[in-house]
């Protein structure tokens, strides 16, 4: 009795597509098998072999390709392959290797060499011959799955535009089908629409659901704050494959200081900061009136019973400063900025504080994406993106060898921004960028960590942390084993 192991080692460029479509077994990278040897194994039982197509996945290269076929759990070992075109035409360009003995069977592999214009107008059909029963199974060309993505466009946040005077945005595409795709920006003002250059896009990843093999990708763009800030400007996600073309178009709306309340103050009021608030579990809330008329008397805040909480002044008399709690923000509690004015003496003027609550908090997904491609070589970029989170306030850090990054000027070896929120049903996303230069990048032994905040994580794990895994970009080495899935039909 002879044994044979038959085992391929495929090398990982990119993704390596393993997977039953329909009736069609998809391999990647479908390499051209040798002879082999001829097995000879004594039987007291017949058993009829199951069938399983193959086939390259993707467009692949050159003017011919290969297809394959599995026969599998027979028994006697002698068994033999044919191949045939539609119309019955025989055909002769394919080799048959030895069959493998797999536990108390047989295991036998046929590939076909064809023109690649057959292929995508033909059906070929593999079939056996065996002494319990001969079958046949079709293998063709499956009809590509079109599907448009989901588009949504992250404008910046108003913490990058006053720290660094940058506008970032982010186009995020997903779930889409087939994988070649394009994205532009465009920028639109006084009626004349041009592209502008993207700082890069993000590798494409897919996913596998209900049967689908689906992508999703993200473009970035950065520009002056000062050509954000303006709204005679517009700038467009286009995003086009053969799916469709979809855009999102997004323009800057300046935001009020604050509602006026009659004709003689304006009340802004500062939310507390996040990192105090998430990190310190206390931060202040900063009432800050600006009087149009003079007059003004005194500042002051309430509770939602009216009566005056525990607060001080700012650098002004017309800065009131809140210390709130955890608790109190987290619950929801409401403040009341409440103005008394000579104007309108005897009566405040208030402006509410209530933070943005509904229903339980959920755990941000945390995603650390090694460096997508450049328009430059002189840096690197890592993304962090933090989604399915509720609610949406979110705080995102980097560590550099366990050292926090700060927020510095743009002269700083590191420099990093996150996104303002974007919402999808009832969670929002965001994205969070580390760039720094290509020469620190490849000192291997520094690591480099995304850290999330967020208040559904308070009571059991105060952080989530990613770490960038250095070794990701190298090429894998990949053994598949022609253990055929169980979900895969047989003919």
């Amino acid at each position: 009795m002879i044994w044979m192991i038959l085992n391929i080692e495929l090398h990982w460029h990119g993704f390596l597509c393993v997977a039953c479509i329909g009736y069609l077994h998809c391999d990647h990278r479908f390499h051209y098998w040798g002879k082999g040897t001829m097995v000879t194994v004594s039987s007291g039982s017949s058993t009829a072999p199951t069938l399983f197509p193959l086939a390259q996945c993707g467009s692949g290269t050159g003017d011919m390709m290969t297809l394959g076929c599995i026969a599998t759990g027979f028994t006697p070992a002698s068994l033999t392959f044919k191949w045939n075109e539609e119309g019955g035409n025989s055909l002769t360009d394919f080799v048959q290797y030895p069959a493998v003995q797999t536990g108390g069977s047989y295991m036998g592999v046929s590939q076909l060499r064809v023109k690649r214009a057959d292929w995508d107008s033909k059906t070929f059909e593999c079939a056996v011959e065996h002494s319990a029963g001969s079958k046949k199974v079709p293998v063709k060309k499956q009809p590509e799955y079109l599907q448009q993505p989901s588009l949504y466009v992250m404008t910046p946040s108003k913490e990058e535009m006053s720290e660094n005077n940058t506008a970032s945005f982010a186009c995020f595409a997903n779930d889409f089908s087939p994988r070649t795709h394009t994205i532009k920006w465009m920028r639109m003002e006084k009626g004349t629409e041009k592209e502008v250059v993207s700082d890069f896009k993000s590798s494409c990843e897919s996913e596998k659901k209900s049967e689908k093999t689906l992508y999703s990708t993200t473009s970035y763009l950065r520009v002056n704050e000062s050509e954000w800030k303006s709204e005679e400007v517009t700038f467009t996600c286009v995003f086009e494959n053969k799916a469709g073309n979809v855009r999102r178009t997004v323009g800057y709306t300046s935001s009020d200081a604050g509602p006026v309340h009659g004709h003689s103050v304006v009340i802004t009021i500062i939310e507390p900061s996040l990192e105090d608030m998430l990190m310190n579990k206390k931060a202040e809330l900063v009432c800050d009136v600006n009087e149009i008329v003079p007059g003004f008397m005194s500042v002051k805040w309430e509770n939602d019973n009216g009566k005056t909480v525990t607060s001080r002044k700012g650098v002004t008399d017309k800065i009131a400063i809140l210390d709130i709690t955890y608790e109190d923000w987290s619950n929801g509690t409401v403040f009341y900025c409440a103005v008394d004015h000579l104007e309108n003496l005897g009566s405040l003027i208030k402006k509410p504080y209530k933070r943005e609550t509904g229903g339980d908090p959920q755990r941000p997904s945390v995603f650390l994406l090694a460096p997508a491609e450049q328009t430059s070589d002189n840096t690197v970029t890592l993304t962090c993106y933090v989604k399915d989170f509720y609610p949406k306030d979110v705080l995102v850090a980097w560590l550099v060898d366990d050292e926090p990054v700060e927020r510095t000027s743009s002269s700083a070896l590191y420099q990093f921004n996150t996104t303002s929120q974007i919402q999808s049903g009832r969670t929002y996303s965001v994205y969070s960028q580390l760039t720094f230069s290509n020469d620190l990048w490849k000192n291997n032994e520094v690591v480099y960590s995304c850290v999330v905040y967020h208040e559904s994580m308070i009571k059991s794990t105060k952080i989530i942390m990613r770490t960038i895994d250095r070794t990701s970009n190298q090429p894998n080495l990949v053994n598949l084993s022609l253990n055929v899935p169980q979900s895969c039909k047989a003919q």
